[in-house]
């Protein structure tokens, strides 16, 4: 594997360079590779000269991409703790690169006047790329978009910078005499081709939880929490300011939303040592509260950091799913009044220096999440809307604001029968979990056990490997069932991974359960990029098929939940699981549904209102119920629902940042997506069932128009292709 560490710094004392377009263009050079799969890329942004040592140690690269300001002798343009220029000397870089003489083999400094520090650099390392004067922003890009062209061709060091300078010439750029390459004496070596080192398997721990932590310090710290919020936010910044003494805090208080924006929070995250994040009532719902801490789970099982460090404040209720899947298992901290902020500022302190937070037992948690005395409940200025209910995340089952659908009838009728497989697909935000969620509780009274699985929870390293993810699977249905694990006896056997598993379940866990089992799936389409989701989901279409000759997998049924269509997740539609049965396919609410909700929230608009309201997000149930509980609630009246629809902070400013957010590091989602908002067009089939999975787009005719004119509008104004 060859990894290429790229740098990136652009001081705000600095003219502004156009960095993420070279970032992009490095990106989508080595995709069109040949050789793609043996290159592996870490950006890093905003580098201060830590994160440059650290970066360093952390990724180990053969390759050093440096891009932003040189001053000549004066140094590299860095950035201090400010966002402002802090120059590191030749002399300094030198000594640095010293210490990686053994694994780094070539740096690229794409900078103006940076031939100093390449020779500084050239003394420990044999091919080193400087620039010998001022050089524009678009010869720059040129440049590296001409020398990764060549590294990906598996052409040498000396061949690749040749390609950087061509790639000037075609462009008819008078530049090429600027970049200068710092290589080996004839007498050292031949030219040399960048090396392929095998890809290292990096132990995930079993939890990521903050228990049994190592003193770090001047630690690495990001704070999450949800703008404008009370107290978060004021909490928020006086936990920075405290830790900020002693160590390094990232808070996004001013960054301008885009897609850099995006792709700093990914990097900070990725960078930081503890994920400190603020749960209150306002802030569970929060879908970037909730992409922060998915991120960082990721991360964690990953990298083994950042540590998540979860405060909840003022909130005593259950931690919803998903939040439940990566909270629960950790220890938390509670903060409820101005009186706590010390001790909570000493607590953070001591986990970081490697001790528990103190809500760190079952025990514990239990007594916290008791209701509190007193506590006050939400107003409800709308008298004929008995209570409201955040719109986020899953609905219970109780819930009066959930509007049933025709095709909720079907999925509930079928599950209740014998041997099924019930689909349920649809975009993201549709109702999709909820609905299973009530399948699950149809199958329950039928007298059925469910297994319910949710895909996202897979470990990145058993989505790269198809023995592991198999063996977790059945280990997953195992505990689930409280069946004894017996996966190492099945695979003994010299046979595929699908049939060890098909012999597990049929031989392990259908004959020990004696009642009918429903296997329930969530977020399925997390399997799409691997190599073996063939082999996956037409095992499971082989269980469906089995139940017409044997009588034992009538036992079993499916329900699979997924936003990606079936010929995107199997080249074979014979083989797949995904047309078979019951399918279900949910769809926007239609006028009368959104009346519905409306009457139930105590018809906060009028008619005109509601209309006005359809038009915008186009009946998306999510922006609907949005919509609907904050004006409901008081939070933003009907006028500044509708003025400030596309705010960062307004009304569903959290909804559109989190897309921001998702669209991080895929370059081709970004030109797909305002493609379409340009004009209506065709796509190709493949962007077009990634980008309506997200729920952002959608068919009209022959032509792909955006999902809502809410998103049209912010992501004009927001993505940059």
């Amino acid at each position: 594997m060859r990894k290429i560490l790229i740098l990136a710094a652009n001081p705000k004392n600095t003219n502004q360079l156009r960095l993420d377009e070279e970032v992009r263009e490095i990106q989508e050079g080595l995709q069109r590779s040949r050789i793609r799969d043996q290159f592996e890329i870490v950006s890093r942004w905003a580098v201060r000269p830590d994160d440059l040592r650290r970066a360093l140690l952390d990724h180990e690269p053969q390759i050093v991409h440096f891009s932003g300001h040189g001053a000549g002798a004066g140094g590299l343009a860095l950035e201090n703790s400010s966002g402002e220029a802090q120059l590191v000397s030749s002399a300094a870089l030198a000594r640095l690169f010293k210490l990686f003489q053994r694994n780094v083999e070539c740096v690229l400094l794409n900078a103006c006047y940076s031939e100093v520090q390449a020779e500084a650099i050239h003394q420990h390392i044999g091919y080193v790329i400087g620039m010998s004067e001022k050089i524009g922003d678009r010869a720059a890009i040129e440049f590296a978009s001409g020398f990764y062209d060549g590294l990906g061709a598996n052409r040498t060091y000396e061949d690749a910078f040749e390609f950087g300078l061509s790639a000037i010439d075609l462009e008819g750029i008078p530049e090429t005499s600027i970049p200068q390459l710092k290589k080996p004496d004839s007498t050292d070596s031949a030219p040399k081709t960048p090396s392929i080192q095998p890809e290292p398997s990096p132990s995930a721990p079993d939890q990521p939880g903050n228990s049994n932590l190592s003193p770090i310090e001047n630690a690495r710290i990001f704070i999450s929490y949800k703008r404008d919020a009370t107290p978060d936010e004021q909490l928020a910044l006086e936990i920075c300011q405290h830790l900020n003494q002693r160590h390094q805090v990232f808070i996004d208080q001013s960054m301008p939303i885009g897609t850099y924006w995006a792709e700093r929070i990914e990097e900070e995250l990725r960078q930081s040592d503890f994920l400190i994040t603020l749960l209150s009532e306002q802030s569970v719902g929060s879908e970037m509260v909730q992409g922060e801490i998915e991120t960082a789970h990721r991360l964690s099982k990953e990298f083994k950091k950042p540590t998540i460090l979860p405060i909840r404040v003022k909130y005593r209720e259950p931690f919803a799913y998903p939040l439940s899947a990566y909270l629960d298992p950790i220890n938390w901290a509670f903060w409820e009044q101005e009186e706590d902020t010390p001790g909570l500022l000493a607590e953070l302190e001591q986990a970081i220096a490697g001790q528990d937070l103190s809500i760190n037992s079952d025990t514990a948690k239990r007594s916290l999440l008791l209701p509190a005395v007193g506590a006050a409940a939400i107003p409800q200025p709308f008298p004929s809307a008995q209570f409201l209910e955040l719109p986020e995340g899953t609905m219970e089952l109780e819930s009066k604001f959930y509007i049933e659908r025709q095709l909720d009838r079907i999925a509930l009728e079928t599950i209740e029968r014998q041997g099924v497989t019930v689909t349920i697909k649809g975009p993201r935000q549709m109702g999709k979990s909820s609905l299973l969620n009530r399948t699950m509780q149809a199958a329950r009274k039928a007298g059925k056990q469910v297994v319910f699985l949710d895909f996202q929870l897979f470990e990145r390293q058993a989505l790269k490997d198809s023995e592991l993810f198999f063996r977790e699977f059945c280990t997953w249905l195992s505990d689930e069932l409280d069946l004894d694990d017996q996966v190492d006896a099945y695979w003994q056997r010299k046979v595929g991974n699908a049939q060890r598993c098909t012999r597990y379940v049929s031989r392990h866990i259908l004959k020990s359960v004696q009642a009918p089992i429903v296997l329930a799936m969530d977020e399925v389409e997390s399997i799409f990029d691997t190599t073996f989701r063939s082999d996956f989901f037409s095992m499971l279409r082989s269980w469906h098929n089995n139940r017409a000759i044997q009588p034992l997998w009538k036992q079993l049924d499916l329900a699979l939940v997924t936003s990606t269509e079936p010929y995107q997740l199997i080249a074979d539609l014979n083989q797949s699981p995904f047309n078979v049965g019951q399918i279900i396919e949910l769809c926007d609410f239609t006028p009368a549904e959104v009346h519905d909700l409306n009457e139930r929230h105590g018809l906060p608009l009028n008619a005109a209102q509601e209309q006005k309201l359809l038009e915008l997000v186009n009946g998306q149930p999510f922006l609907v119920r949005k919509a609907l509980y904050l004006v409901a609630s008081q939070q933003f009246t009907v006028a500044d629902l509708f003025a400030k629809a596309t705010d960062d902070r307004g009304p569903f400013g959290a909804h559109l940042r989190y897309h921001l957010f998702r669209m991080n590091n895929k370059p081709e989602l970004v030109q797909g997506l305002m493609q379409v908002i340009r004009r209506p067009c065709q796509l190709d089939e493949h962007l077009f069932f990634r980008l309506r999975g997200a729920g952002l787009v959608q068919r009209q005719g022959q032509q792909v128009i955006p999902r809502c004119p809410l998103y049209a509008a912010y992501f004009q104004e927001h993505l940059h292709d």
